[in-house]
């Protein structure tokens, strides 16, 4: 028995089966008919038997045996690849141990850079909101204690150093209300009021508003040319007039004389392209990818003696990602820089 096919087993099983179902009607036979005679219950037994024999090998065949054939060739077939297959395996196991490794040290590598990265963004970060800070939080301490040590009885000089530190005072209250509208545009508590508006008449404004402090540095603002048509956009006017008034007030701090910058409008299908340019000195191409963050400055001794707080073109970059459009710079030095973003156009021709 030990060592007997899966079909010797299985016909010996079925022969078992047969016995016992056969004993079983004979049993029931002699119970249920004891009043017949010996040869009518041997003829009964003798055709139970052959009818229970063939419908159990049946069963067995097409239920049975059928489906362990297919489990033990199964079986003896994986026995035969794996013999000729376990050097092979024992081979590329190795390879993937070394290439799961090296994939798990490039994914850490990759996360400690990225948590570096950010350590370093957040120590430049402190660095920058405390310089800017300090700056007129120390002229204001410097003026009060002139003022204090006698400068208060002469009118002359109380006059002069109560000018400085009402600046001072603007220029720490104008970091804080930036960095408070830098906060909220992120969080994205500052919602946007978006409305039809001639962007045309916009920049405008803006233009005809900065126009005294342009002339002070020899400077002119003007259309790069005639639009005498509206050109309708979906924006919140306060913010975009807010984009413009930083992009513009950048451009005249940095120009240089007798230069001028041009507002220029382009149809782009769905959106407009806005493009704010100068002819100044332009900006060193390894300043470009980091001009929008926060406080940083390409020049950094010039741009505090400019005045302004660092964060006029972070502002801007989040304005405008707010409308859910884009914002880039181009520039080359000597040549000049250009400022574009998009706005998306409307096209309704109902006023608001």
């Amino acid at each position: 028995m030990k060592n007997a096919s899966p079909r010797a087993l299985s016909l010996y099983t079925a022969g078992l089966l047969t016995v016992i179902i056969t004993l079983v009607v004979v049993a029931g036979d002699l119970a249920f008919y004891h009043q017949m005679r010996l040869m009518q219950i041997l003829l009964l037994a003798i055709f139970c038997f052959f009818i229970s024999f063939f419908v159990v090998i049946y069963v067995i065949n097409n239920f049975i045996y059928e489906k362990i054939i297919v489990v033990y060739k199964t079986i003896q077939a994986q026995k035969g690849s794996k013999r000729r297959s376990e050097f092979k395996d024992n081979e590329n196991i190795l390879d993937r141990v070394q290439k799961d490794v090296e994939s798990w040290a490039k994914d850490r590598k990759e996360e400690l850079d990225r948590y570096k990265a950010q350590e370093q963004y957040r120590r430049e970060f402190i660095g920058n909101i405390s310089h800017e800070l300090k700056t007129p939080i120390f002229n204001i301490q410097g003026y009060l204690h002139t003022l204090l040590d006698g400068g208060l009885e002469d009118p002359d000089i109380n006059h002069k150093y109560l000018l400085r530190t009402d600046k001072s005072v603007e220029r720490l209250i104008s970091i804080v209300e930036d960095l408070d509208t830098i906060t909220r545009l992120e969080a994205g508590t500052l919602k946007l009021d978006i409305k039809r508006v001639n962007i045309v008449d916009l920049a405008k404004e803006i233009m005809e508003m900065m126009e005294i402090k342009a002339k002070k540095n020899d400077i002119k603002i003007v259309f790069g040319k005639k639009y005498e048509r509206p050109i309708y956009v979906k924006a919140d006017k306060d913010k975009i007039k807010q984009v413009f008034i930083n992009l513009i007030d950048n451009a005249i701090k940095y120009g240089k004389e007798n230069s001028k910058i041009e507002v220029r409008f382009f149809d782009m299908e769905d959106n407009i392209l806005i493009e704010v340019a100068d002819n100044g000195p332009g900006i060193a191409e390894e300043h470009l990818p980091r001009l929008f963050e926060r406080f940083y400055r390409v020049d950094k001794s010039r741009a505090r003696d400019q005045g302004g707080t660092g964060l006029g073109l972070a502002i801007v970059k989040h304005i405008i990602e707010g409308h859910e459009q884009t914002i880039n710079v181009r520039s080359t030095v000597d040549v000049g820089t250009t400022f574009s973003f998009t706005l998306e156009k409307s096209v309704k021709e109902n006023k608001d």
